[in-house]
């Protein structure tokens, strides 16, 4: 199926929208309290969206990287929230950016090919896990638990919902329609 080129511009754009209005979540006063701009998860979300609108695989990845590089330029760079940062610091996070967004690009483009369980989880664990390893691991426990809790709901919507299309699809595979992997 060939996709316009515009969908990929949509995609780019959407990463930079959303990379800039995270940018302007506001900060609590101290920096060992957790808030919503420090969650990573969502930002896995576009790349895969974008690498499933791909018609072939070489552009998969490479639609999750711009759109993830182009969410890191809205967040760090001019009118976001952050004010002047080292080139260092962000060049550091658009590589981050690229490698993951390319990542999940490739993801996104297997599950809309295939619905395989363990790509479509690799889209819906990290909500469920990113706020126990922000509370263990880097010592955020203060803020707000309603973070926390959405965002684990989050994902364990994700997971019925990649559930749900794989059951699907297996009943039309049931009707001659090829089942996923």
């Amino acid at each position: 199926m060939r996709r316009p080129p515009f969908t990929l511009v949509v995609f780019i754009a959407a990463g930079w929208a959303f990379g800039l209005l995270d940018s302007r979540i506001p900060m609590p006063p101290t920096s060992g309290a957790f808030w919503a701009g420090n969650l990573g998860a969502p930002w896995l979300v576009l790349p895969f969206l974008a690498g499933w609108t791909r018609p072939s695989r070489p552009w998969a990845p490479l639609a999750g990287a711009l759109t993830c590089v182009a969410a890191m330029i809205g967040f760090f760079g001019p009118g976001s929230g952050w004010g002047p940062v080292s080139a260092a610091f962000v060049a550091g996070w658009i590589a981050a950016g690229a490698l993951a967004g390319g990542l999940y690009g490739r993801f996104g483009f297997t599950w809309g090919r295939s619905h395989a369980l363990l790509v479509g989880l690799a889209l819906a664990v990290p909500f469920i896990l990113e706020p126990w390893f922000w509370s263990l691991g880097f010592g955020y426990r203060r803020g707000s638990m309603a973070y926390w809790y959405s965002e684990t709901a989050a994902g364990v919507a994700l997971v019925v919902t990649v559930l749900l299309v794989r059951r699907q699809a297996a009943r039309r595979g049931s009707a001659g329609v090829r089942a996923p992997a």
